[in-house]
């Protein structure tokens, strides 16, 4: 299975975290494509949209990272494509069924705190993204990604607290869980933002494929994005 791979990005830190890995996917001789995170909260609308305005089939390949794995397994199920998500936890919030989340109160105060101190929140997100990553170039990233964040439009503010609604809400256990096609989840070991275990919580069909990267944070697809677009790449090659 190799077509082109469709990239959808996590909350907050736009195209950066990826870029580095679509360049490796794009040297395997992979064509690749950023879609954009919803611009309102309407998820039917939003997914038709992607399908029909980037020719997303079931001969394509959708790839997501946290908040955009959520919304690659959503796409997937609508077309039957392949799916592949990094660092994604399918229901970012805990509750009374699912103890693999942050806890609503945490999640509730980092919201707040987005709403009144978006330019700290974001810088301080960034740098939650990379604790505890083993590669020698994560500072040098995390620098990178709060130079970003001197400054936020109302407009930027306003998307950027509508994905944090969508990640409060969506649950995608279930469509994995269901998912006919071919799947691959990969996930850091030392990731401070999904507690350890949730990989193993999981309820995934037999033909789903599970990669840990040793010390990889939630930040892995650009501080080990070599591993990553390798196993993507070897995963793609065996459908």
């Amino acid at each position: 299975m190799k077509n082109t791979v469709f990239i959808l990005p996590g909350f907050g830190l736009g195209h950066y975290p990826l870029q580095t890995l679509a360049d490796g996917l794009n040297e395997q001789g992979l064509a690749t494509q950023f879609l954009p995170l919803p611009e309102h909260n309407q998820q039917d609308a939003y997914l038709q949209t992607l399908v029909q305005r980037h020719h997303i089939t079931a001969n394509s390949v959708v790839l997501g990272w946290s908040l955009g794995g959520q919304l690659a397994s959503l796409l997937a199920e609508r077309t039957q494509c392949g799916l592949i998500t990094l660092a994604s936890n399918p229901q970012f919030c805990s509750d009374a069924s699912w103890a693999y989340g942050m806890q609503p109160d945490v999640f509730e105060h980092f919201y707040t705190k987005q709403h009144t101190q978006p330019v700290q929140n974001l810088q301080q997100f960034a740098a939650l993204t990379g604790l505890q990553d083993a590669s020698p170039h994560t500072k040098a990233h995390i620098k990178h990604l709060k130079a970003q964040f001197t400054r936020l439009s109302k407009v930027e503010q306003a998307v950027h607290l509508l994905h944090l609604k969508w990640l409060r809400s969506l649950n995608t256990r279930s469509v994995l869980a269901n998912l006919p096609i071919p799947q691959l989840h990969i996930w850091g070991d030392v990731d401070a933002l999904i507690p350890k275990h949730m990989a193993n919580a999981l309820t995934l069909p037999p033909h789903a494929h599970t990669h840990t990267i040793t010390g990889a944070s939630h930040l892995l697809p650009l501080t080990h994005s070599s591993e990553c677009a390798d196993t993507i790449v070897q995963w793609l090659d065996a459908q």
